[in-house]
């Protein structure tokens, strides 16, 4: 019955199974990341109509980008094409900036550019690294649930793929190359050494500052979209 539903689905639709791949390749860039680990038929459409894909991605004011390298497809939003955005913004706080800068840095590690393999982060990990950056809290449940928000919002972004629900280990994903490079790190820098100095001249004079305007300063460390690089 299977092959007879999809030869119906062809006829209603009026689609060719080139067109419909087409289409499916399309959406699927839409919605967000492709790579070729999580759907091979997928990868090869997108490589197979790459020429047609940029073509009518730039139509609608996107850039379409192929990492042949690290087997990456992705959307980026077209800034001079005078069209309404596509693909969101993403603000950065200060302490999810410094997350993608320690998984930036485990990827460098693990899996240098141009070496194959997919590197795997245990949420213990990535609390270790975050846990010098954060406030000091007494509560040690509070510190584990800011991580595990970093975390979530590192994955909606595309860097990190949980590998088993509920599961702790991470694949940090090789597209967080494109976003935290060295300009973008040389730029955080450079705040972070702002941000320092400001906060020993306000001790020097002697003035305290609230956990809400502490959050405020760290926000102004921000790259506000993915789909800006």
């Amino acid at each position: 019955m299977e092959p007879v539903e999809e030869k119906l689905s062809v006829t209603e639709t009026g689609e060719s199974p080139q067109e419909q791949a087409f289409s499916r390749a399309a959406i699927m860039l839409l919605k967000g990341v492709v790579s070729r680990g999580q759907d091979e038929a997928l990868w090869q459409e997108i490589l197979n109509q790459k020429t047609s894909l940029q073509d009518y991605f730039h139509r609608i004011g996107l850039a379409m980008v192929v990492d042949e390298l690290d087997e990456f497809a992705w959307l980026k939003q077209a800034e001079d094409s005078g069209l309404p955005r596509l693909v969101p913004r993403y603000p950065l706080s200060y302490n999810l900036s410094m997350l993608l800068v320690q998984l930036r840095k485990m990827l460098g590690e693990h899996n240098p550019v141009g070496v194959s393999g997919r590197v795997i982060v245990r949420f213990d990990d990535m609390l270790r690294c975050m846990e010098p950056f954060l406030p000091v809290q007494a509560n040690e449940m509070k510190v584990r649930q800011t991580v595990e928000h970093l975390i979530r919002a590192a994955a909606r972004m595309g860097f990190l793929l949980r590998i088993k629900e509920g599961g702790e280990d991470y694949e940090v994903r090789p597209i967080l190359r494109h976003f935290v490079d060295a300009q973008w790190l040389d730029e955080f820098a450079r705040k972070l050494e702002e941000y320092e100095a400001l906060g020993r001249e306000r001790r020097r004079d002697g003035e305290s500052r609230t956990d809400a305007e502490e959050g405020g300063l760290m926000d102004e460390f921000v790259r506000n979209e993915k789909g800006s690089r």
